[in-house]
């Protein structure tokens, strides 16, 4: 996954900082059991706030225990674990999903990098088998997802066709995550614009190495019209993305939402605009500020 589903820390007060982190380490002890040692380095933030989600609607019982991270035995973290699906389904979206991206990673990227997703698919081999197994509905979506997508980058389509497979694939998940008909609609049309956002966020993110690499990017066409101005083009893309979130809002804002509430309010109402402020301006801005930077302080 992207990594761009994620609350805003500062938001969040210490004692929703702390369940978060339990449910994002409960996700990885789920992975390591599942799955084995590998699976963890699938470990996401969009998966666990899918996991979330998925405890959310179930309004499941959740146990929060405290033990030795199994990655660092010498630190104490607290975990989450519940008996509902939430867990299995996340875990299982999180290694199929980290595979197919590695194996879009060794189709579209430099030596180095193919030989890195190489090594790291042939690793996570096992735990896809295992997981494409247990939800072989969630492979089915997946592998669609990644042939459409495919298909629209190959025909250099805009940002409506090039977003459409991610958005389906996202949908057709979030569908998953109830068995009331009436909240399955509602989870399509959240899970449809989440991720088309999740896409575009990612494709802006990318938009200079894109264009160093010669990738498909649905955003260079409108970075060429800029006269390749690259903060005209970021003001483009937050446009276009805040046009997403507001489908986004409107939509989380049906769903039935009761344990977890605060957590995935403050990613949908604050850490979503925080991802689009930081990948999209503050980088550039930094940057900036990186290179006008007076050392002389430091060095007398």
């Amino acid at each position: 996954m992207f990594g761009y589903l994620q609350p805003d820390k500062s938001e969040l007060r210490i004692k929703e900082d702390e369940l978060y982190k339990s449910v994002y380490c409960g996700l990885c002890r789920h992975l390591g059991r599942d799955y084995g040692f590998m699976a963890k380095m699938t470990l996401s933030y969009d998966c666990t706030v899918f996991a979330m989600l998925a405890l959310s609607l179930e309004n499941s019982n959740c146990k929060v225990n405290k033990a030795s991270c199994t990655l660092n035995p010498a630190k104490k973290c607290l975990y989450c674990s519940s008996d509902s699906k939430a867990f299995e389904l996340a875990g299982a979206l999180s290694v199929i999903m980290a595979y197919y991206k590695m194996s879009d990673t060794i189709s579209d990227s430099g030596l180095f990098k193919r030989i890195g997703a190489g090594t790291g698919r042939l690793l996570l081999s096992r735990s896809y088998r295992k997981a494409s197994g247990a939800y072989p509905s969630i492979d089915a979506i997946a592998s669609k997802m990644i042939d459409k997508q495919y298909e629209a980058e190959a025909n250099c389509v805009g940002l409506d066709e090039s977003s459409e497979a991610t958005a389906k694939g996202v949908s057709q998940v979030c569908r998953m995550l109830s068995d009331d008909p009436s909240v399955q609609q509602i989870l399509e049309v959240f899970g449809y614009y989440v991720g088309r956002w999740v896409y575009l966020m990612d494709a802006a993110d990318d938009l200079e190495k894109d264009i160093k690499h010669h990738n498909f990017n649905p955003f260079i066409p409108k970075y060429n019209e800029t006269g390749k101005n690259t903060e005209e083009t970021m003001l483009y893309c937050n446009e276009v993305l805040n046009l997403t979130v507001s489908q986004i809002v409107l939509s989380y804002d049906l769903l039935p939402v009761d344990r977890f509430s605060p957590i995935l309010d403050n990613v949908v109402y604050n850490g979503i605009p925080a991802q689009q402020k930081l990948r999209l301006f503050d980088k550039y801005k930094k940057g900036k500020e990186e290179k006008n930077r007076d050392y002389s302080d430091e060095l007398f």
